[in-house]
């Protein structure tokens, strides 16, 4: 949407704003009752007094109906509620039992019958809120509680529950439900996000709790994952139209816990998986492996009731609390098989070896030393464990005033996956993630028409990848020089740094809500403002490593290389305010209008404008409350998500020593072998490492000017504009069918270019014709110095490049001959797995980049755009109870989406620099076909009386991406080169394993000559659909009349079917020389577009709830 439409919409927002009075609209965290008392001949009774009790707490609110019997009660907490109507010389009717869930607008009206016709001085229904809410102009689904118990849930994660709801899908390259295998698979990027809802991009959610921010600011995911027995509901909103909530420009999910009652209850439940239970995944059975080792317990236990302190504090009717516990434990364990030297390093001990019977002495080369070495075998429990906590205190200060205290803590350590080999128990890495946060929600009822709402959070989270060892002591590597040759690689100990990170996220967040009724007019103002402080800390090499080419360098303190890594700390910092006020406006009985305004900042990106209006309306045509035609449009602005910003930060400030690095002043070469060992035995005593202010790091350090990264002046917060339009039907007395047809539009989302990638000379088409243009001078800097462009022995004094090899069947070499008496080195832009011709080339073309003393250098910026169409059928039928005890209810959603966009995460390249327009097509999220079906399906009594409960997921195939291996072939610094085809694109589709291919599909490949980009599109490819089909199995047993035993059976992927995904697997193309072999070609073509991963086996999990 451009600016002047933009402004188009503020101004017919702002004319509602003259019309009506300034205020706000739906609630999306609480529930709001509203109705008509009338007599039993139609009239309205003014002055009729409306009181609602929450069941569980006894907390009551009283509204005064007006002179048109209406009422509206704002504000309450969801929950079962019993609402009654009185007036004077009337018998009282109360309503029962009615269950509401987040964000409902229940229209309950009241027929009054003069005290002198009954004899009853109260009338007592059961009530029952209406299927369809036609005041709802928010587009989305609750799971309430009756599903997140009975539902199967593979992972635990009450997140994954809205899988079950329409426009969700995954996130790109997805990892989610894959089988684990005896494979060190590819996990999916941190900053992919966990989910998409309406196609937006799975990092532009905001998730919260009891509608407090819960999101990790830097990881795109969220902070805490409650249990899910602490869960009232989970509540996901595709289109939020009202302008309560922002720092989303795609939806928001929201997990409502539980509270307190006025009774004590309790749950104690307990959950176990086995590998002997489950089935073999298809990699293991295909590899004739056993099954992976795993055994899981989950216990845990929740209790609530009133707040009793013996002798202190009575909180009967005031207090309530509500406690949830659950410990995950996933077995698991590591086998340490290496070779460690015989005799021990008193500087820096190792264990000893576990069979001395099976020594020998090393065969390194020289100069390294030799030295005995013998086994080291050893077990190691990597388990992963998991501590989750949540405890929540309601009070009650009068019937005006209550508030809420939460508590969340999480504790996860994780070791499993992290394979021993020649890692010491030391060296082992592991995950933690630990969070606690505590909250305070506070209500005040100035009147029956007035509310106030105030928030306060402070979340603490601190996840990191570390190994066990600790951060404080050096990395040392000892190379393996097995003469059997049973053992290679190199011997980790002390501590690991690959890959190792730490991080500590706060927050600080206030909010202030103000509700009240005005007429015809629902009304809210407030505001919300979080401070958010990240640092990351980059463990990679902060410690210091210490390389030795053998165990005898090691034991006589001869090390071949050191390395050590300084400033790896930053901290970003982020202020977000955002205000809003908005207006429900009941313009007819029957037309509900919602309209509003947000603003919002981010203080670490400059973007001051960013004003979100939203309009949206609720229509019910037939005035029966059974049918509503709702339509809504905005605009959303995403959070600022702080792992993109910080990596800009991070890399321009890093300091590196690295002795492999120095160069010999004499040639302006790097030092050689013998050169290195020298300095380091003059210079470093091993294990002590260096620090910043060292003479040695301010002489030898230097900064990352190969690559580096830099933010856009320009830069901005991404945005979205979405539309919505759907109709919802009620069908009989308990089904209902919604349509909604959504359009979402993303904008400025943040990509990445190289804006420092040579510049094409006028004059060229591509770079190919200019490096075959002209000779580039490769001259020695000195006698016996370097070489500027091709630095081997054999290289000339000139390069010239060529497109054809002069040695046909070596196309890979680089041929040297002479021409009047001048050397001259040909390199061959066709060639074929050379990285000496691509980094030749790159060499001959550094005098183009605007600077040409930097290499690659990364921008952010704002220019990344996505559209998605999507059309969502749901059908739903309320849970009914039959005479015979059978009873079911279900979900079934269909989701026909269109979803296409330039880039894969916040810091995508287009594959010709800054070129995103190129890169504009199908999305890898594009899956056109979803269906899920969810439900509980009771069996009559003479069948035992059992409770079904299945989850069905399926889906159409996904686009994937047909790459060549991260060969920079165009020359512009980044790995993301396509190939070139000149067949049917239609044909590029998956195949299972086995599966015939026609061999003529590799003469439609072709690699782009060096200096040129291949044509194949973006995502050409089709990959496979999705089948996902798990059931759970439990029966209630009444033990007496408090204690009900619910053991359960779970069975994930309950067909066993294998259903095959490539992950976040890379497909990549590769080109042959002449040489390659039939077999060779032979093993690639078996291979090509076939996936390597499939979604998880049947798993069984056994539990057991036993509530009192």
């Amino acid at each position: 949407m451009c600016s002047s439409q933009k402004l188009i919409l503020l101004l017919v927002l702002a004319s509602f704003s003259v019309i009506a009075s300034p205020l706000i609209a739906q609630d999306l965290d609480n529930i709001t009752i509203s109705g008509r008392v009338t007599d039993q001949n139609g009239a309205v009774i003014p002055g009729a007094i409306v009181t609602a009790t929450l069941v569980k707490t006894k907390v009551e609110r009283t509204v005064v109906t007006d002179d048109d019997g209406r009422y509206k009660l704002i504000q309450l907490e969801p929950g079962v509620y019993s609402i009654k109507a009185s007036f004077t010389n009337f018998a009282t009717e109360e309503k029962t039992d009615l269950t509401t869930v987040a964000g409902q607008n229940v229209q309950l009206n009241f027929t009054l019958t003069p005290a002198g016709v009954t004899a009853e001085t109260v009338i007592v229904n059961a009530a029952e809120a209406p299927q369809v809410d036609t005041s709802r102009t928010v587009v989305g689904g609750t799971v309430t509680t009756h599903e997140i118990e009975s539902l199967p849930v593979n992972s635990r994660s009450p997140i994954d529950l809205i899988f079950t709801l329409g426009g969700v899908s995954e996130e790109p390259l997805s990892t989610r439900d894959l089988a684990e295998d005896r494979t060190s698979a590819r996990s999916s990027p941190e900053e992919a996000g966990n989910f998409s809802l309406s196609g937006g991009p799975a990092y532009s959610n905001n998730i919260t709790i009891d509608g407090l921010d819960n999101n990790d600011d830097r990881a795109a995911r969220e902070r805490f994952t409650p249990s899910m027995e602490a869960l009232e509901e989970v509540q996901l909103i595709r289109n939020q139209f009202a302008a309560e909530y922002g720092r989303a420009s795609g939806g928001r999910l929201n997990l409502r816990t539980r509270g307190g009652a006025s009774k004590f209850r309790g749950r104690a439940f307990y959950f176990f998986r086995d590998e002997s239970l489950n089935a073999n995944t298809w990699k293991n059975n295909s590899l004739g492996l056993p099954r992976v080792p795993l055994q899981e317990h989950d216990p845990g236990f929740t209790l609530s009731g009133p707040l009793m302190i013996p002798q202190l504090y009575n909180g009967g009717n005031r207090t309530f609390f509500f406690t949830a516990y659950e410990y995950d434990t996933l077995l698991d364990s590591a086998v340490i098989d290496t070779l460690v030297p015989v005799q021990q390093n008193s500087l820096f001990p190792l264990p000893a070896p576990t069979s001395l019977s099976s020594q020998r002495t090393e065969i390194a080369s020289a100069p390294a030393l030799n030295a005995a070495i013998a086994p080291f075998i050893s077990s190691v429990s990597t388990p992963s464990r998991n501590h989750i906590f949540t405890t929540r205190v309601d009070h009650k200060f009068t019937d005006m005033h209550n508030g809420q205290i939460l508590y969340q803590l999480g504790r996860l350590k994780n070791l499993r996956q992290f394979g021993g080999g020649n890692r010491l128990a030391q060296a082992l890495e592991g995950k933690t993630r630990n969070t606690d946060a505590i909250a305070y929600l506070d209500n005040y009822v100035f009147s029956a028409k007035a509310v106030a709402q105030t928030r306060f959070q402070y979340s603490r989270l601190t996840p990191a990848v570390a190994a066990t060892g600790g951060t404080t002591s050096p990395v040392v590597l000892i190379g393996i020089n097995d003469p059997l040759k049973l053992v290679t690689g190199t011997l980790v100990a002390g501590t690991s740094t690959s890959g190792a990170t730490d991080r500590r996220e706060t927050r600080f967040q206030f909010q202030e809500i103000f509700a009240s009724v005005s007429s015809k007019h629902s009304m809210k103002f407030g505001g919300d403002l979080q401070r958010i402080k990240s640092t990351f800390i980059d463990l990679g090499d902060a410690t210091g490593t210490w390389d030795f080419d053998s165990a005898g360098d090691f034991l006589a303190n001869v090390p071949g290389r050191f390395r050590q890594n300084f400033l790896t700390t930053s901290t970003q910092q982020n202020t977000y305010a955002g205000i809003f006020a908005q207006d429900e406006w009941r313009m007819r009985s029957n037309f509900m209008l919602s309209y509003g305004l947000r603003w919002e900042n981010e203080s670490i990106v400059r973007d001051l404008n960013n004003f979100g209006p939203r309009l949206a309306f609720a229509y019910d045509p037939f005035k029966s409350g059974k049918t509503v035609i709702r339509g809504g449009a905005g605009i959303f602005y995403n959070r600022a998500l702080l792992r993109t910003i910080d990596d800009f930060t991070l890399g321009a400030q890093q300091l590196f020593f690295d002795t492999d690095t120095l160069v010999d002043p004499a040639t302006g070469k790097l030092m050689t072998n013998a050169q290195r060992r020298a300095f380091i035995a003059s210079n470093l005593r091993f294990p002590q490492t260096l620090s910043l202010d060292s003479p040695l790091v301010k002489q030898f350090g230097v900064l990352n000017s190969g690559f580096s990264r830099r933010l856009d002046p320009k830069l901005r917060i991404p945005e979205s504009y979405q539309t919505n339009v759907g109709i919802e039907r009620q069908i009989g007395h308990n089904l209902v069918f919604e349509a909604n047809y959504t359009w979402n539009r993303g904008l400025h989302l943040w990509r990445e270019f190289n804006v420092n990638a040579a510049r094409l000379p006028k004059g060229f088409k591509n770079f190919t014709e200019y490096l075959a243009s002209r000779d580039f001078a490769n001259f020695l800097s000195r006698p016996g110095g370097v070489r500027p462009l091709l630095n081997s022995s054999t290289a000339g004094d000139l390069v010239r490049f060529v497109l054809a090899p002069s040695d046909a069947a070596n196309p890979n070499s680089v041929i040297r001959i002479v021409e009047f008496g001048v050397p001259i080195s040909l390199v061959n832009l066709n060639s074929f797995t050379s990285t000496t011709s691509v980094n030749t080339a790159l060499a001959a073309l550094n005098s183009l980049r605007p600077d040409p003393s930097k290499g690659e250098v990364e921008q952010l910026i704002p220019v990344g755009n996505s559209v998605y169409h999507g059309l969502t059928l749901e059908l739903r039928h309320r849970f009914r109870s039959m005479k015979n005890g059978a009873g079911f209810s279900f979900r079934a959603v269909y989701t026909l989406s269109f979803l296409k966009d330039d880039g894969i995460v916040n810091t995508s390249d287009a594959l010709v620099p800054s070129d995103f327009q190129r890169e504009f097509t199908h999305s890898l999220l594009d899956r056109r076909h979803r269906f899920a079906l969810s439900g509980a399906f009771d069996t009559p009594k003479l069948f035992g009386k059992l409770r079904l409960s299945p989850i069905l997921r399926l889906a159409s195939g996904a686009p994937f991406n047909i790459s060549i291996g991260g060969a920079d072939r165009n020359l512009d610094d980044i790995g993301n080169d396509r190939p070139i085809f000149n067949g049917d694109a239609n044909v590029l589709k998956w195949r299972r394993p086995g599966q015939s291919i026609d061999a003529s599909i590799l003469n439609h490949f072709a690699l782009p000559t060096i200096g040129q980009t291949g044509n194949l599109a973006r995502n050409a490819g089709t990959g496979p659909g999705q089948f996902i089909f798990d059931l759970n199995v439990t029966r209630e047993f009444k033990v007496t009349d408090k204690v009900r035993l619910r053991p359960l059976v779970e069975f994930d992927n309950v067909l066993n079917k294998t259903v095959f995904s490539f992950g976040s697997e890379f497909i990549d193309f590769n080109s042959f020389g002449p040489t390659s072999s039939d077999a060779t070609r032979q093993a690639f073509l078996d291979s090509f577009l076939v996936p390597t991963r499939t979604m998880r086996p049947r798993q069984i999990r056994l539990g057991l709830r036993l509530d009192f």
